[in-house]
């Protein structure tokens, strides 16, 4: 398996079709969808288990207590069959080659060097097709997280996956009754220690507005 493609959801039923049919219509099939339910009270296992039985992608349902969404990656991570991870919120909508130009970019990665990198990132759009915040310095940009936003100033969403490994090495603190740890810490660590590969290639539709709810709450605390 090349990619876990890993949802996070709490009560939102309404919105995931939006990512399933992303997936659904994905050129690079070599991919499973992970979802970790974080105590939705809704209609989402049910949604998921009707899709599971159209067999149309590979899919796993998970169901947790509501801990917060670090806890869910964390979860995700360790149930991951796949090599890289790629976090898809359950508002997430990607263009028809996003996985494509994803694995493409990281192939290009020569072989020796590939282990000091963690993933690829690229731009995220929105509902117009307009890029959302800044362009990367070069087409094909390498640098890490910090770098990126401290160093380059570089702002706005931004999409990509990292290696299920590392991701496995740098798991989220779970702190007792602490419902919300920001991702940035974790992706920051990773940055101190692992390249990114930066693109200029949009592959992720985002939403403005409709962030994914565990986002919206996490960034609320």
């Amino acid at each position: 398996m090349i990619f876990t493609v890993f949802t996070p959801t709490y009560n939102r039923a309404h919105t995931l079709s939006r990512v399933y049919d992303s997936l659904c219509s994905q050129t690079f099939t070599h991919f499973e969808w992970l979802i970790v339910d974080d105590g939705s009270s809704d209609n989402t296992k049910q949604l998921i288990d009707g899709w599971i039985a159209e067999r149309r992608v590979s899919i796993r349902y998970e169901f947790q207590p509501n801990k917060g969404k670090h806890v869910a990656i964390n979860h995700g991570v360790r149930l991951a069959k796949g090599d890289l991870f790629l976090i898809a919120d359950s508002d997430d909508g990607f263009p028809a080659n996003a996985l494509n130009i994803l694995y493409n970019h990281w192939r290009a990665i020569p072989d020796e060097q590939r282990p000091r990198f963690t993933g690829v990132t690229g731009l995220c759009a929105d509902e117009q097709g307009q890029i959302i915040g800044d362009k990367f310095p070069e087409n094909v940009f390498d640098s890490n997280s910090p770098d990126i936003f401290y160093r380059h100033g570089i702002r706005g969403e931004k999409w990509g996956f990292h290696r299920t490994d590392v991701m496995k090495a740098f798991p989220f603190p779970e702190p007792e009754n602490i419902r919300f740890v920001p991702e940035g810490l974790i992706w920051n660590t990773i940055g101190r220690q692992y390249k990114t590969r930066f693109v200029n290639d949009i592959v992720r539709d985002y939403y403005q507005g409709a962030d994914d709810q565990l986002t919206r709450r996490s960034k609320a605390n």
